[in-house]
Parts: C-alpha cells; sequence; structure tokens
C-alpha cells in the first residue's frame, strides 16, 4: 500500500510543471528543452560512483562521508518508488565478490553495449590541483581505498557492477532506460569509468546527474574564495551545457512529499578537512572555510573550545585562520533551530624543524631485556638504517640515511648520559608499500602514533599519523640526572600489520 502511494505520488509530480520538469538550454546546441528526469520509476536506475572508504586526499575522503546521510535517505526513497539502485565501486568491485548483489549482476547474460551516439562532447572548466586541501602541505597520491563507505546502506535488491557491458545488459533486461548519476568524481569517475556516464550515454540512455549527490576533484584556493563546492558547482554546469542535466533529487522528493524536511541529513563542510584519526597538518597558519550548499538560508555557528556549537556560538562570515592546533565544531541553524548534522575538524600546527642529532639513535646499543630475549618472537625489533621489512627508510617520497624501522606497537630503551641535552628525531608512516600499484588496498590502514618516555614518563608524542603525511617533529629537553629514554611506536587502535613506523634522523644534542 505504502508503494503504491509513493508511486501515486511520483506520478502526480511529474504531471506537475512544478515537479521534476525543468527547461534546459544546452550551450552546445542552443537548442531550449524541456526535459523529465523520471518519466517512470520503474524505467529508470540511480547508479553510484565510488563512494570509497579511503581517498589520498584527506579532505576528498571526509567530503565523501559528508554525503552519506543525504544518499542513505534518497535512495531509500527511490527503492520506495521501484528505481534500481546499481553500486558501482570501479576498480575494487570485486571486494564485493560473494555478496548476492554481486553474484546476481556477474550472472545476467552479456550484451555488448552498443554505440548508438557519438562520445558526449563535456568540457570542463573548473580549476584543479593535487587534492582538495589547498595550498598548504597538499596529500599525496595513492589508491589506498579498497571499499566503499562503510555507513552506506545497500539493500538486498540493489546490484554491483562496474562494467559498460555487464551494466547494459542489466538495465536492458529490466527496460530501463533513464540513469541518475551519484557519487565521486565528477569530472573523472562519475564521467568516464566503465559504466559511468560517458559510455552510457553513448549507449543511448538518457542521463542525470544529481547535483546535491555528487563532488568534484577540482581544489581549493582561500585567496579567491574558490572552494570544491564552487568547483563542483561548475563541473555541474559544463555537463548540464553537454546535455547530462541536472536534479537535485532531495529537493524533489522533499517537493513530492515523499521526504520530511525536519530530518536532518547533511553536514557543514570544512576545506581543508582533518580529523582525529587523520588530522590535517600545518606550518605556520591554516585558512580553513566553512560551507552548507544544500541548506539554503541556513547560518553557520561553530566553537573552537571543543563544545558542541549551539544557536548562541560564535557566527561564521569568513574563513577562519588558525596558527595553534585546532579542533573545530560547526552546525547550520535557522531560527536558532539546528537544521544540520553536528560536524568537526581537527588541525595539528607542526612544531619547528629540530636540529641534526650530535649522537645518533642507530649508532648506539638499546638496553635488552632478558624476558623478550627469550621469548623472541613475541616482540619486534626495530631495524637500524632500514624500515622494519628491511628496506630504505622513506616517508613522504624521501628516503633518509639514519633511522630506525618499526612495527607499531613496539619500544626500545637507551641509557641517558650526562652529556644527552635533548632529544631531537623526524617519524612518519613507512611508506615503501606505495612502490607496488601505488599502495592499491593497503595505503589507508597504516596508522601509528610515536612516543617518547623518559623515566617511564610521557615526555612527547605525536598526533595519528598516516601514510604520506609530513613527518612529525620532536625536540625534546632531557631533564637533568634522567636514567632512560624509552622510543616507541604504538598503533591508533586498529593494530594493523601494516602500522609500519619510522623514527628519522633520530638522536640526541650534546652541546
Amino acid at each position: 500500500m505504502r508503494r503504491f502511494f509513493l508511486f501515486f505520488l511520483m506520478i502526480m509530480l511529474l504531471a506537475s510543471s512544478e515537479g521534476f520538469s525543468q527547461t534546459v538550454t544546452s550551450e552546445q546546441s542552443g537548442i531550449e528543452t524541456e526535459v523529465n528526469p523520471i518519466v517512470y520509476p520503474r524505467s529508470t536506475a540511480i547508479i553510484v560512483i565510488d563512494m570509497w572508504n579511503f581517498h589520498w586526499c584527506m579532505t576528498a575522503s571526509q567530503r565523501v562521508a559528508a554525503m552519506v546521510p543525504r544518499m542513505n535517505r534518497v535512495l531509500q526513497t527511490a527503492r520506495e518508488l521501484g528505481m534500481l539502485v546499481i553500486w558501482n565501486p570501479s576498480d575494487v568491485v570485486t571486494a564485493y565478490a560473494g555478496y548476492p548483489q554481486y553474484e546476481r549482476a556477474t550472472a545476467v547474460e552479456h550484451k555488448k553495449a552498443p554505440a548508438v551516439r557519438e562520445d558526449i562532447k563535456a568540457v570542463f572548466t573548473a580549476k584543479s590541483g593535487e587534492c582538495l586541501c589547498g595550498p598548504g602541505l597538499k596529500c599525496h597520491g595513492n589508491y589506498g581505498w579498497d571499499g566503499m563507505n562503510p555507513d552506506l546502506i545497500i539493500s538486498d535488491d540493489d546490484l554491483f557492477s562496474s562494467s559498460t557491458d555487464e551494466i547494459y545488459s542489466l538495465l536492458s533486461e529490466r527496460g530501463i532506460n533513464t540513469l541518475i548519476y551519484m557519487g565521486v568524481h565528477t569530472n573523472m569517475c562519475v564521467f568516464g569509468k566503465p559504466g559511468a556516464i560517458s559510455p552510457m550515454w553513448k549507449a543511448g540512455f538518457t542521463c542525470y546527474l544529481a547535483r546535491d549527490l555528487n563532488d568534484a576533484f577540482t581544489t581549493y584556493s582561500p585567496s579567491d574564495g574558490y572552494t570544491p563546492d564552487d568547483g563542483t558547482a561548475e563541473i555541474d554546469r559544463n555537463l548540464q551545457d553537454a546535455g547530462v542535466h541536472n536534479i537535485n533529487l532531495g529537493e524533489e522528493f522533499s517537493k513530492a512529499g515523499l521526504w520530511k524536511d525536519d530530518i536532518m541529513a547533511d553536514y557543514v563542510r570544512f576545506t581543508p578537512w582533518g580529523k582525529p584519526d587523520r588530522p590535517y597538518l600545518f606550518e605556520h597558519q591554516n585558512i580553513v572555510t566553512l560551507t552548507a550548499p544544500w541548506l539554503e538560508g541556513a547560518e553557520i555557528r561553530y566553537t573552537t573550545d571543543g563544545s558542541e556549537p549551539t544557536a548562541k556560538s560564535s557566527l561564521y562570515s569568513q574563513p577562519l585562520k588558525l596558527s595553534v592546533t585546532t579542533t573545530i565544531r560547526a552546525a547550520a541553524f535557522r531560527k536558532n533551530k539546528r537544521v544540520s548534522l553536528p560536524s568537526d575538524a581537527y588541525y595539528v600546527k607542526l612544531p619547528d624543524m629540530p636540529a641534526a642529532p650530535d649522537v645518533y639513535l642507530e649508532d648506539l646499543n638499546y638496553i635488552t631485556n632478558a624476558y623478550l630475549q627469550a621469548v623472541s618472537n613475541c616482540f619486534w625489533y626495530p631495524a637500524k638504517w632500514k624500515s622494519f621489512e628491511g628496506k630504505p627508510l622513506r616517508v613522504r617520497g624521501k628516503t633518509y640515511a639514519h633511522g630506525i624501522g618499526f612495527r607499531a606497537p613496539s619500544s626500545i630503551q637507551y641509557e641517558i648520559k650526562p652529556e644527552y641535552k635533548r632529544f631531537v628525531a623526524l617519524a612518519g608512516v613507512d611508506e615503501n608499500m606505495l612502490s607496488e600499484e601505488n599502495g592499491r588496498s593497503l595505503a589507508m590502514h597504516s596508522s601509528v602514533i610515536f612516543k617518547i618516555f623518559i623515566d617511564g614518563k610521557l615526555a612527547a608524542e605525536s598526533p595519528v599519523m598516516r601514510i604520506s603525511q609530513e613527518p612529525w617533529r620532536f625536540d625534546v629537553e632531557i631533564p637533568h640526572g634522567s636514567r632512560r629514554i624509552s622510543i616507541a611506536c604504538t598503533d591508533a587502535g586498529t593494530r594493523n600489520l601494516l602500522d609500519y613506523g619510522n623514527w628519522l634522523d633520530a638522536g640526541f644534542i650534546t652541546k
């Protein structure tokens, strides 16, 4: 009964001039046409591209996660209307082998996707960069993702596929001729990957882009106020001009009475966007922009003292300039009522670069532990002048001649001599795994925290460190009369066998 009611509402909406109908002018053809993105729900499919659980750019990763609540709501409504949902996580689709949704898709009788149109002529004009974090310490590329965001809700009736021919076969078998695309990244994956807009357009399908549920890979330029939201909107317009019509599905479902507006499904977005388990590191100053693109008319309130934002918290009016380690929490409000999910970001200022040591750590003998010697298979002994795996000491694209390689969790102790005044070091996640397929399916898993103990008391520690981040910088004064120093590499809560950490240029200053 509920499905019939929803279907009836959709048909009524389609018949309304205020519903899905919209007027579109193509800059390529100059032809103005009225289009209906969804003619009949059962002849329409939604294809979700990638939405990975990790990206080398931490801001890109968080922007994916920020779309998840809205995407879950929209897809649930679409399913109730009878639309098919196909998940297309492209190069990691086989991670879902054994799932019924994957096995049903691969069992389809394959047909070759035809070429009934010329290639779509889309010209992307948005600025682009190495990552979405902006002009600071840019994220370095890797292929760490190994699945989709774990908070996405997958229905039993959904399908997994990333092949153009397979998706064509699945759609033609069901008489589907209209596709709505969601996901990341619009100007790359959503447009060009197998099963994405370009090949399915060529195969003759009518293609639409959910403008409220896609994200382009562009850039962040705080000097001129250009954000990833601006870049995405520009890419969306580029596709509209090429004939791929845009639709705000959340808004249209709301107009149809299918979506209650009092249910919050959006976050305030940060650029750049770090988290405690993957902090954004900066050198001197960091400029943070807050946006809420799908909460029209809302004002953003924020805090920097760790408290949850309220309608009385500071009003965001311009980008925030940070010069110290800061946690920002934010939410959007209308008429003193919160209308967004609460969101947060974490930014860590790097210490000053330490001087080179007078005595390198690897030139010293660490204190042996009789018990650990007796059960050596229970202790991961660090490696001198090389990574734990016996490879060069490599962090953020640089190879170091001095240092010690660890696997977390482990630590070693050294005797403190009277002439030792300070302990200095750099410390970062070993990235030798990037030498094979750029760390495919592996790079996301390494996360370590480096710690220094003097006579059993914690003297210094790093934040959570992830692969390809700038090494953390240690410069620790050694109190007079200290006896022992312990150098530790601990896991960040995951206890993963890929938690390799390197202490680099580590040792003592005697002057």
